[in-house]
């Protein structure tokens, strides 16, 4: 029996996939890498005109979602996290949305169409989606009152309200 190798085309296709899985797993692994870490801080401009920094959150528990207004998942998840905002605000919770759209105008159209309460930060650069190794949106990272990143959820289904909600009440009480 003649063993025949795949065509050169077929094999630049299985090591593009290969190289691609690959990068993906990375990816995955350095999101997961944050857990128990210092949050990247960051200063950024928010849609009401207003800059705010991570730092200055330092004693409240925060909740970092990166969104864009093409991820469907972000539609979904938006009016969620508005819901949290409004029940845990008073108890310590901050929200923030942070846009890594390019087109600025649309997604601030975007944000004001789901008519959260909570701020809405636009993230124009490339240096904040390296420091928390986004992956895919929505991707949702919590942040204990000393800073310390306990929680990075990547993208959302229904019912992952549960689990932030959990988590929160945890931090909260800590």
């Amino acid at each position: 029996m003649i063993e025949r190798s795949p065509p050169a085309c077929g094999r630049w296709r299985w090591a593009g996939l290969l190289a691609f899985s690959a990068l993906i797993a990375l990816r995955a692994d350095a999101a997961s890498a944050l857990l128990g870490k210092q949050a990247p801080d960051f200063a950024l401009h928010g849609l009401d005109g207003r800059n705010r920094r991570l730092s200055e959150y330092r004693g409240r528990v925060v909740l970092i979602n990166f969104w864009a207004r093409w991820a469907g998942d972000s539609r979904v998840e938006m009016p969620v996290l508005d819901r949290l905002n409004t029940t845990y605000r008073r108890a310590g919770l901050v929200v923030l949305g942070v846009s890594i759209d390019d087109d600025l105008r649309r997604a601030g159209e975007f944000a004001a169409a789901m008519h959260v309460g909570y701020p809405i930060l636009l993230d124009t650069g490339e240096t904040l989606g390296r420091d928390y190794a986004l992956q895919r949106l929505p991707m949702t990272v919590l942040v204990d009152r000393s800073g310390i990143v306990r929680v990075v959820r990547v993208g959302y289904r229904r019912g992952d309200e549960s689990a932030y909600l959990a988590a929160i009440r945890e931090l909260l009480r800590e």
